[in-house]
């Protein structure tokens, strides 16, 4: 046990570490001594993108209208990889190779499967990027999400995390609303004094959602990659299954609909003003949008102990440009306009977190949406981002799967913390064991 709680509390050590200095940060070079000319020919870049991360209309606003206003020979076109047939495995199967390739952190290394990886460090050189401007944890991370030791690619922007609490709920119980800086162990008492049948209703105080959120907020490794040998069933996991475990253990948390997991019913009841408290991210401020009537503000995410001021991970969508792109220089045009300040600064005002470390750019969070006027948005800009911990060779899919299995089997009361550990650490060493052998 000892060993892998080292290991754990180096993952931890990652994000105070990014936080103290930049990966890779690019002084300016002097124009006319040897630097490469870039070229302004005419370009069409191809920008393979989910529907969630850029709509049809967001990618317009925030790419292709900014990208030829700033390099009016840059043509910008989106392929919507969530449309059957059009994933980036499905692109390049048929031969079309995108010049830029957008993955969550979770799935970047699938660039390397595809023959896709390529190392834009001295793209950065040539174009003067000051690489300073980005948050060294976003940075960090997505060096590990790809496996490789240099940078291939920048996330566009990050989708932050905030408790959500409805004021008609805590008005109604009598109950004080929550403040900035809360833990889970705080909610976990306030949601005890919340939950309770009454009138008929059954109230609930926090929904904290999927157990991996708990376990990225802590940066807990799956496996150990020396061994290839699972983490599961070590102290750090088996303590954050016991702390989500006591959150969903109130009477009445896991009543009628709520047995399972699942965020969007949760959501629902948060605006249905059934449930007082809500663990969530940015996208739940879309839903908030259609409910005007509902009385909501945010504060900060619930930190855990262990790690104070952390947020959840980095949730951000990386836009890699792809080894086999012919228009290279224009593909990184790309990337600095949309993490140029005028570009980030409208993302920020319309809901979505920057990767800036600019504060001034923070500042604006939420402000061109008029229906949020007077809410406490800024609180969703405060805390640090976790740095993504090692995935290597799994598949965070399916390590997911095993852990949310794993725990609804224990608030179900199908299985005690220990059982539930021990059948998941053997489920993913299995799962190892078949990735190991697929990279052979």
């Amino acid at each position: 046990m000892a060993k892998f709680s080292k290991l754990w509390l180096t993952s931890l050590l990652i994000v105070s570490i990014a936080s103290g200095c930049s990966s890779t940060n690019t002084a300016p070079v002097d124009k006319g001594k040897g630097e490469e000319a870039i070229k302004n020919d005419p370009a069409t870049i191809k920008i393979a993108v989910s529907n969630n991360m850029f709509t049809e209309e967001d990618f317009a606003k925030y790419v292709s209208e900014p990208v030829k206003k700033k390099y009016p020979h840059i043509t910008v076109e989106r392929i919507n990889t969530s449309e059957k047939g059009s994933s980036v495995t499905d692109l390049i199967a048929a031969g079309t190779v995108p010049d830029i390739v957008g993955y969550y952190p979770g799935n970047l290394s699938n660039i390397n499967d595809l023959n896709l990886t390529f190392n834009i460090e001295d793209l950065i050189k040539k174009h003067r990027f000051d690489t300073s401007r980005i948050a060294p944890e976003v940075l960090e991370t997505v060096k590990i999400a790809s496996n490789q030791s240099y940078i291939v690619g920048f996330a566009a922007y990050h989708n932050p995390f905030g408790l959500f609490y409805n004021k008609d709920v805590f008005d109604r119980m009598g109950i004080p609303y929550p403040k900035d800086n809360m833990t889970w162990d705080d909610l976990k008492e306030l949601s005890v004094k919340i939950t309770r049948l009454d009138n008929g209703i059954q109230y609930r105080g926090l929904y904290p959602d999927f157990l991996y959120r708990g376990a990225r907020q802590l940066s807990l490794p799956y496996a150990d990659f020396q061994t290839n040998k699972s983490l599961l069933n070590t102290d750090p996991w088996k303590e954050l299954f016991q702390l989500w475990a006591s959150m969903y253990d109130i009477p009445g948390m896991t009543a009628g609909d709520y047995k399972a997991l699942n965020y969007g019913k949760n959501e629902q009841a948060f605006i249905k003003g059934e449930l007082a408290m809500l663990a969530g991210y940015s996208n739940t401020l879309n839903a908030l949008r259609k409910a005007p009537d509902v009385k909501w503000d945010v504060v900060t995410y619930p930190s855990n102990k262990k790690a104070p001021g952390v947020a959840h991970r980095v949730d951000s969508p990386v836009l890699a440009i792809t080894s086999q792109s012919p228009n290279k220089d224009a593909a990184f045009q790309v990337l600095e306009t949309i993490l140029s300040d005028e570009v980030q600064t409208d993302m920020v005002r319309n809901g979505r977190m920057t990767v800036l470390t600019s504060q001034k750019v923070k500042d604006e969070f939420g402000k061109g949406i008029p229906e949020f006027n007077g809410k406490n948005l800024i609180a969703l800009t405060k805390p640090k981002m976790a740095v993504i911990s090692q995935i290597k060779y799994l598949n965070e899919g399916e390590i997911d799967k095993i852990t949310t299995n794993a725990f609804q089997a224990v608030i179900n009361k199908e299985k005690d913390v220990n059982t539930a550990l021990r059948e998941a650490d053997e489920l993913l060493n299995k799962h190892i064991e078949t990735q190991l052998k697929n990279i052979k």
